[in-house]
């Protein structure tokens, strides 16, 4: 079985808020949160709409999933999810009806199996599983969720959707009349604060994406290209279990288009492991740094030090990144932006996000137990170079826990 994702618990408490009686999800990131099962057509050149998934508010009703028929097999090689209520769906059937009249679709077959094989113990569970769901199939995806809907006791009921095209959908089939409210930040206060096995999940995240920037690090020298840089890196991550994302030195990239002995060089570095993200800087510099390079690095160091001070709950996002940004302009760095603090998780800037705000507005959060933030310090000055120094934080009862275990030492190479 796959480890439950999902925060029950403040799901239900955000639902009440809202008075809204349940959710439905169908993008790729909701549907892992709530099934712990990422999907096979979860890839750029998938299909649409293969996966939803549902779930009540109250917890005594069942909650449903919905996936492809050719997909059922996979559930015994990946792990079957939490969630029992399971409805999959194939193709138009012959008129025979459910007890709901709604139609059934054909049954799945799946591959032919060697009658004189002797089947391993997955080559079994692969053909108990068929015959299992023998029977149950709906003709499409949407038939399928609107009985997974009914199954949750939601039909004419309010549901929170993460796909505005649920409603049109829901819409143009009979036998369900839902209530449709589209409120994408919701999902993403939901997920803001973690549950014991996400945090299980981004701490190896955390380290394996250090360990493959640090590496990337080591492996530069004077003439590099910050493509073979990252190329270096994203091997790296798969060599670790995890998937690159990116990694970065500055929006404008290098300057001089190849790393140069002596030149200040921030790094920034994305990557996934097991879809949820790690996300950690620091800077470098081939041979030895000037003392303007220390003196702000340091200053950074300093800056840090005091954002210690406030990582616990009830402090926010906006009093972090003003307090650290004031102080490291007091130590003579005057040119310093205030550092950027955010959630981390499924998404890179995991917090809720206004529906057509410009790209890194978001709304200052207060700290809670469990949330998982990243403080990120960056800055370049154009003509001289770049320093940096981000982690990733998980704060507890009355403090922080960082993610990340590198030191805060300038990198040479």
């Amino acid at each position: 079985m796959t480890k439950k994702l999902l925060n029950q618990k403040r799901a239900e408490r955000i639902l009440e808020r809202e008075n809204i009686d349940g959710l439905v999800v169908t993008s790729p990131i909701n549907f892992y949160y709530v099934t712990g099962y990422w999907g096979l057509y979860y890839t750029p050149l998938g299909f649409d709409a293969c996966y939803f998934s549902v779930m009540p508010k109250d917890n005594s009703k069942a909650p449903g999933m919905v996936l492809p028929a050719l997909e059922i097999r996979r559930l015994e090689t990946m792990g079957k999810p939490w969630i029992d209520n399971i409805v999959s769906y194939s193709s138009k059937g012959d008129g025979e009806l459910f007890d709901d009249d709604f139609p059934k679709g054909q049954d799945y077959k799946g591959w032919p199996i060697d009658q004189d094989a002797s089947l391993n113990p997955l080559e079994e569970k692969w053909r108990s599983v068929t015959r299992e769901f023998s029977g149950s199939y709906s003709e499409n995806s949407i038939q399928a969720l609107i009985r997974a809907i009914k199954g949750a006791d939601l039909n004419g009921k309010s549901i929170l959707i993460d796909d505005l095209r649920i409603e049109k959908w829901l819409s143009d089939e009979a036998g369900v009349n839902v209530d449709c409210i589209f409120r994408p930040d919701l999902f993403n206060e939901i997920r803001m604060v973690k549950t014991e096995n996400e945090i299980e999940i981004m701490k190896e995240a955390a380290i394996i994406n250090e360990q493959s920037m640090l590496a990337a690090i080591d492996f530069m020298a004077d003439g590099t290209t910050w493509e073979q840089l990252e190329n270096f890196y994203m091997s790296e991550m798969a060599t670790r279990g995890g998937r690159g994302v990116y990694m970065m030195c500055g929006v404008g990239e290098l300057p001089n288009g190849i790393c140069k002995e002596g030149e200040p060089i921030m790094f920034d570095a994305l990557g996934q492991y097991k879809r949820y993200h790690g996300d950690f800087g620091r800077c470098a510099v081939i041979g030895d740094p000037t003392q303007l390079h220390i003196e702000r690095h340091q200053a950074i160091l300093e800056g840090w030090e005091k954002a210690k001070e406030f990582l616990k709950p009830g402090s926010t996002y906006d009093q972090i990144s003003q307090e650290v940004g004031n102080h490291i302009r007091s130590l003579g760095f005057d040119s310093f932006r205030n550092p950027v603090v955010h959630g981390l998780g499924l998404e890179h800037t995991d917090d809720p996000k206004s529906i057509g705000t410009q790209p890194g507005v978001k709304i200052s959060q207060s700290l809670e137990k469990n949330m998982i933030i990243n403080i990120d310090m960056p800055f370049t000055e154009i003509g001289w170079g770049s320093v940096h120094m981000e982690d990733t934080i998980l704060i507890t009862d009355d403090g922080f826990e960082r993610l990340s275990t590198a030191d805060f030492s300038l990198r040479s190479s």
